[in-house]
């Protein structure tokens, strides 16, 4: 079967406790196939905001195709800030404070924060009791990357990051944060508006409720509030 060496540098070598790990990889397996499962693998390394992965001494899209052989960089951001705020699925309790820290700069007037949650509802007698979200993993992760880059490039903000939890989720429990820094608030509550929007849009992400006799459905986008 196909390896690869994975490779930890900076922070990340004492999150995941080691420098390196020879890694199985499956036919076709892509870098971004390989960034989920380092994610479950290691939780604490999946929530560092900026962390970027190279292959073979060079930065490569998601969507990159791995080779026996290959060896992966793990390179979390560098001191300073790296200017790649991160666009991140993740099954661990999403962490405000650290992705608010990750876009504090000198020269932002403003930092947005919006943190959607789970929250109670009742149907035809029953009781919502949790929220179960699933995503087309590879693709959800390239769509949040690209409304990221369309906000910098259309909206006057420094920075943004964008985080979607996945699994099974209980009330009151925080399901997608965005956070934009800009020099002004009006850019930055613009900005984060847009992208919660067009995450919601256009993002392979679907939500199934969860019902207190048990019975679990699908929740039809057309029928959803704003």
């Amino acid at each position: 079967m196909p390896q690869v060496t994975v490779f930890f540098f900076g922070p990340a070598k004492d999150l995941v406790g080691a420098e390196s790990v020879r890694l199985d990889i499956s036919n076709a397996e892509t870098v971004g196939m390989l960034a989920g499962r380092l994610a479950e693998s290691y939780p604490r390394l999946g929530r560092t905001l900026g962390a970027r992965l190279a292959v073979n001494r060079a930065y490569v899209a998601l969507d990159h195709v791995l080779a026996d052989g290959d060896e992966v960089a793990v390179i979390p951001p560098v001191s300073g800030g790296s200017g790649q705020a991160a666009a991140m699925l993740t099954r661990e309790p999403i962490d405000l404070d650290g992705m608010v820290r990750s876009l504090s700069r000198h020269d932002a007037g403003a930092v947005t924060v919006f943190c959607g949650t789970v929250r109670a509802e009742t149907e035809e007698g029953k009781r919502l009791t949790a929220l179960e979200y699933h995503a087309y993993e590879e693709m959800a992760i390239r769509q949040m990357e690209d409304i990221r880059d369309k906000a910098l490039r259309e909206f006057a903000i420094l920075d943004a990051a964008i985080v979607h939890r996945l699994g099974k989720l209980e009330l009151g429990t925080a399901s997608i944060a965005v956070i934009v820094a800009s020099e002004h608030r009006a850019a930055a509550f613009d900005a984060c508006r847009w992208i919660v929007d067009a995450v919601k849009l256009d993002v392979p992400i679907w939500k199934r409720n969860v019902w207190t006799d048990g019975s679990a459905d699908w929740v039809d986008p057309t029928c959803t509030s704003s």
